[in-house]
């Protein structure tokens, strides 16, 4: 479970295409990155889209700024869970709120605030959490929902927490 300074986090969907696609991160050094539409186009494109039946999403331990590779250990955080499903989109979508619910509670601007105010190139990024690289694009998620990109099982959709 990680923040993502473009796409808002790094969630199922953006690992299935990007890691697929690019071997040096796709984004421009320019305030919008365009990851809102392209996200779900990659993810959606065969074989990918049919080859891609399960999804593990590793939340022992977070990022919550600064990811996916912050290498400060105050942006770290565990939600000491763990996601497994057949939709990318679902886990994506409860990804957004378990990192969205984490910058709230430290006081930080949320994945889903578009000001160009807070965007700032440059250095200071890593170490301030009120401040974004680029204009996040977490409606990504939602934009690959349009796409039909969750499973057939998504009009049943149910999460359970397991505790051990």
């Amino acid at each position: 479970m990680k923040d993502h300074g473009a796409a808002g986090v790094t969630g199922c969907l953006k690992n299935i295409c990007l890691w697929r696609f690019f071997k040096r991160g796709p984004f421009p050094f320019r305030d919008k990155t365009n990851t809102y539409s392209f996200i779900g186009t990659l993810a959606g494109v065969e074989p990918l889209r049919s080859r891609t039946v399960l999804q593990i999403m590793d939340g022992l331990r977070g990022v919550w700024h600064g990811g996916p590779f912050s290498p400060d250990r105050k942006f770290r955080f565990y939600p000491k869970q763990m996601m497994f499903g057949t939709d990318p989109v679902a886990i994506d979508r409860l990804l957004l709120d378990v990192i969205d619910d984490k910058r709230k509670a430290e006081h930080s601007v949320s994945v889903w605030d578009r000001s160009m105010t807070i965007v700032k190139s440059g250095y200071g990024y890593d170490d301030n959490p009120s401040i974004n690289r680029f204009i996040r694009e977490p409606g990504h998620i939602e934009y690959a929902s349009a796409l039909g990109l969750e499973s057939t099982m998504s009009t049943r959709f149910k999460a359970r927490k397991i505790e051990l």
